[in-house]
């Protein structure tokens, strides 16, 4: 239960420190503001670089869960020491280049209803996800592969449903998706059983950093509008109700949000997309390759690959037209 607790607070501490230390430092020429939203949301996508990293590595030196446990940690102490090192520096620096405080707007009636109405669904969202109450594993063998990993001590080396090895073996492009074993080493390490991690734990870390996400994206949207607390609570309550309206449906596209959020798939509509149009629009080009990337090693190709990548790419090609556009005119 303890390491379980320590489990939950390294997932939050390594996501802000190494998140905010990236949007710190993506934002240092343009001198440009980062929250605690879009820094936990970066840091999650920098565990998840991470993870595939040292899983990569395992895999090709043998498929070994303990040796991508042992590269796991290593690399998570540097992440932390780096993280928290640069935290200090970047935040040292930016605080030189003071801005003067705004008045604070004062908000109407609807905005503070819209407001709480907003956090009180996220509340009871978050709820729904993490005691498993809209759980649905039909297709989904991320469960069985983890246990599989975990009693064999290898990964993609037997079949997870039977537990017989492979006859004819796995192709590299599966063998790369590493959230399967992203959360065999995470429950091996913090002794935490893993139906509670897959189920439960998991699917309320990535709710959280794709809620922060919306947040944050709503945030650059409506930066310079009056009223910006209406407007921002309006877009992430309205967000909210799409993640139930999919819900209706397997052939939605937010489909498994609630029930299914440990998945690439969910996290994929969930948190990748919305947070590299934030960034898209904040016109930090190569950070927001990262959600990309993250995409490729996390989705099985049979449900649909690429689509962050072709959204990145027709955001690019849009705003280019936009701006010969505005020349010409």
């Amino acid at each position: 239960m303890i390491k379980t607790v320590l489990l939950i607070f390294f997932l939050i501490i390594v996501s802000f420190f190494s998140g905010r230390t990236l949007m710190l430092l993506s934002g240092v020429k343009k001198k440009s503001r980062t929250d605690f939203f879009s820094s936990f949301t970066a840091g999650s996508l920098v565990i998840l670089c991470v993870c595939f990293v040292s899983h990569v590595m395992a895999v090709a030196g043998g498929s070994l869960l303990a040796r991508e446990k042992k590269l796991d940690g290593i690399i998570m102490i540097a992440l932390m020491t780096l993280g928290y090192l640069g935290f200090i520096v970047l935040t040292l620096i930016n605080s030189k280049d003071k801005k003067e405080k705004k008045e604070k707007e004062k908000q109407s009636t609807e905005a503070v209803v819209f407001c709480v109405a907003a956090v009180l669904l996220s509340v009871i969202t978050f709820i729904i996800v993490v005691s498993g109450s809209r759980l649905n594993t039909v297709g989904d063998e991320t469960l069985e592969t983890v246990v599989n990993f975990l009693g064999k001590g290898t990964m993609y080396t037997a079949d997870p449903l039977t537990g017989l090895p492979y006859t004819e073996g796995l192709s590299g492009r599966v063998k790369i998706l590493c959230l399967p074993g992203m959360y065999a080493v995470m429950s091996d390490a913090f002794a935490t059983a893993p139906g509670l991690l897959v189920h439960h734990i998991m699917p309320g870390f990535w709710f959280m950093a794709g809620l922060f996400g919306m947040v944050s994206l709503s945030g650059v949207l409506f930066s310079d509008d009056e009223d910006r607390l209406f407007k921002r609570s309006t877009f992430v309550l309205f967000a909210l109700v799409f993640v139930y309206a999919s819900d209706l449906t397997a052939y939605a596209q937010g489909f498994g949000i609630l029930s299914q959020m440990w998945t690439g798939n969910a996290i994929r509509i969930w948190v990748l997309i919305p947070f590299m149009m934030r960034l898209l629009f904040d016109k930090k080009y190569i950070l927001a390759f990262l959600p990309v990337f993250c995409e490729a090693f996390i989705c099985r190709t049979q449900y649909g690959i690429g689509f962050c990548a072709f959204i990145y790419a027709g955001f690019i090609i849009v705003s280019f037209i936009l701006r010969r556009l505005k020349r010409n005119v």
